[in-house]
């Protein structure tokens, strides 16, 4: 019996469509998954702007002849407590001055911009005394610069080391006064540290801005009473941050716990300020 060859051929064609239907139909499948977990856009999205602002604040430069009275620092070096505020602030534009016993710490921030390539240069620093005036002007990206497309918030970190606190006036290379805010923090413990078991005598170390530098330590319980309390003397009144390092003795307290505090009583009216306080032990 003889096999016709178009016949044959005949019942090819729909198996090899099938085929080919299958390939497809597996190609889109793998298609249609999209990123793998390790390439998902959102992830893309935050490199690139990470890396945006890496390549922005390695920009920002002081002009030569102030390098020895400020440095540019990374927001990952600053005290906690500057960061966390500065973040109210982010894309916010304006200058936000944060001062504290160790430094000032200064946040410029610029306006929004189309693109990246764009920098802070600070230009100018003036007034050693309570006024000072920092100039600054927006480097812009170079004709023809290849620059990040996506739109970013130029911004610099300053700290400048400081024995008083003082009025910041923040200038455009146009005198176009910046609007500015400002926190101060006007005492810092140093010892005892927080948490730490004490015994007598106890040691008091730190910086205030006391009025002819006239503060009070206070020892307290658990209950927040005061055990024992003593009038001490800084080695400078404000805006003078006042040094003190002495040592003071306390009563036998009641409890396990309590709490050492720095403050002072107000000029006008005698009222009792805290100023910094940590938690302590009672080790005897």
């Amino acid at each position: 019996m003889k096999v016709s060859k178009i016949g044959i051929f005949k019942n090819r064609v729909p198996l090899l469509l099938i085929s080919m239907l299958l390939a497809i139909t597996i190609t889109g499948c793998n298609i249609s998954k999209g990123p793998t977990p390790s390439e998902k856009p959102e992830d893309k999205i935050d490199n690139n702007i990470d890396k945006d602002k890496e390549a922005m604040e390695s920009r920002n430069t002081i002009d030569e002849s102030i390098k020895n009275k400020m440095k540019i620092v990374e927001e990952e070096s600053i005290l906690e407590a500057a960061k966390e505020w500065f973040h109210e602030f982010d894309k916010i534009e304006g200058a936000y001055v944060f001062q504290h016993p160790d430094a000032t710490y200064i946040r410029i921030n610029s306006k929004e911009r189309p693109t990246g390539g764009y920098s802070i240069h600070i230009k100018d620093y003036s007034g050693e005394e309570y006024h000072r005036v920092i100039k600054f002007e927006i480097v812009e990206p170079k004709e023809g610069e290849i620059v990040s497309q996506a739109i970013t918030y130029p911004s610099v970190i300053l700290e400048i080391p400081s024995d008083s606190v003082g009025q910041y006036e923040i200038r455009t290379k146009n005198e176009e006064v910046f609007k500015s805010k400002e926190k101060l923090i006007l005492a810092k413990l140093e010892l005892p540290k927080e948490n730490e078991g004490i015994s007598n005598p106890v040691r008091i170390k730190g910086k205030i801005i006391a009025f002819e530098g006239a503060f009070s330590v206070r020892v307290l319980d658990d209950k927040d009473k005061v055990i024992y309390e003593e009038h001490l003397q800084a080695d400078a009144g404000g805006p003078n941050w006042g040094k003190f390092d002495t040592e003071i003795t306390y009563p036998k307290p009641n409890s396990e716990s309590g709490s050492i505090e720095i403050g002072e009583y107000t000029a006008k009216e005698g009222e009792y300020v805290a100023r910094d306080r940590v938690s302590i032990k009672f080790s005897e």
